[in-house]
C-alpha cells in the first residue's frame, strides 16, 4: 500500500514522485451525521477508500493524500456528532493544502468529495488552483462515476440511504447497525411530486436546493438503507474505481499549457 499513499513516504520519496509528474488524489468528506444506523465518518471513509481502490489500478501514476475529514455541514447541526466548517475557512485551508503541493513539484491534483454539499466548493477550489499555480486541478464527487451502472444496483441515492449504506457495507461492515435502519424519504420527492427539485445524486434534479435535514427528516436519513446490501456495496465500488482509474490516467495525460498573456 506504500507504494499510493502521500504520507506514508519520505520527503526524499515525495521528490522524486513530483519528479515522475505523479496524479495527487485529495480526499474529502465530512463527520456528519447519516442516520441511527451508520457512522459519522461515513463521508470521509467512502472518498479515502475509494480513493485508494481507484490509485491501486494505476499504482504507477496516483498517490493519495491522507482525507480532509471536517468541511461544511451546516445543513445538518440539527443532529449531534456533525462537525461544520465556514466555506471561507475551508476553502483557503483546502488551497493551502493544494498549494503546499505544487510547491512540491506536484501539476495533476483530484480533489475527491463523498459529501454532496461540498461539490460547488470543489469546482470552485480547483479553479482557484488552477488559475493561481502551475498546477491544473479538478474537483469531483466520487458518484460522477459509473452513474448507469449504480443506477442499475440501487433504486436511489441521498444520504444514509440504500447506496451510502452499502458501501459502507462492503468497506467497513462492522460500524453498520442494520437493525437501526430505517426508510425515511424526504416530503421533497413525495408531497409534492416537483418537476425541478429532488433528492437523488444518481438521477440528479435540474435544480440543487437543499433545506437544513431536520425539516425534512426525522432520523437524518433520506432514502432506503433497508435494501442496501454488502454485495450492492461491492458491485458498485468495482464500478466506479474502473472508471476513477481511467480518468486519473486521462488526466495524468493532459498537456501542461503554459499560461498567455494578451494584455
Amino acid at each position: 500500500m506504500k507504494s499510493i499513499l502521500y504520507a506514508e513516504h519520505t520527503w526524499e520519496e515525495i521528490k522524486e514522485a513530483a519528479k515522475e509528474d505523479k496524479v495527487i488524489l485529495l480526499p474529502m468528506g465530512s463527520i456528519e451525521e447519516h442516520g441511527p444506523h451508520l457512522p459519522l465518518e461515513t463521508d470521509s471513509l467512502t472518498a479515502y477508500e475509494i480513493s485508494k481502490r481507484a490509485a491501486l489500478k494505476v499504482p504507477d501514476i496516483a498517490l493519495v493524500m491522507p482525507p480532509v475529514y471536517y468541511t461544511y455541514s451546516e445543513t445538518t447541526m440539527d443532529f449531534p456528532g456533525t462537525i461544520d466548517v465556514e466555506p471561507n475557512h475551508m476553502m483557503d485551508y483546502l488551497f493551502d493544502i493544494c498549494k503546499s503541493l505544487t510547491k512540491h513539484g506536484f501539476r495533476r491534483i483530484i480533489l475527491v468529495g463523498g459529501h454532496g454539499l461540498n461539490a460547488p466548493f470543489l469546482f470552485l477550489l480547483a479553479q482557484r488552483v488552477t488559475n493561481n499555480t502551475q498546477a491544473i486541478c479538478c474537483g469531483l464527487s466520487y458518484w460522477e462515476f459509473a452513474r448507469e451502472k449504480i443506477a442499475k444496483i440501487v433504486s436511489h441515492a441521498a444520504h444514509a440511504c440504500e447506496f451510502e449504506t452499502s458501501l459502507v457495507l462492503a468497506l467497513k461492515k462492522e460500524a453498520v447497525y442494520m437493525d437501526k435502519a430505517v426508510k425515511d424519504m424526504d416530503i421533497y420527492m413525495n408531497i409534492p411530486n416537483s418537476r425541478f427539485v429532488w433528492r437523488n445524486i444518481i438521477n440528479r434534479s435540474p435544480i440543487f436546493f437543499l433545506d437544513r435535514f431536520s425539516t425534512f427528516s426525522k432520523t437524518g436519513i433520506c432514502g432506503d438503507p433497508t435494501l442496501a446490501t454488502e454485495e450492492k456495496g461491492k458491485e458498485i465500488i468495482e464500478a466506479i474505481t474502473d472508471e476513477f482509474a481511467e480518468f486519473i490516467k486521462e488526466f495524468k495525460s493532459r498537456p501542461l499549457v503554459k499560461w498567455v498573456d494578451h494584455h
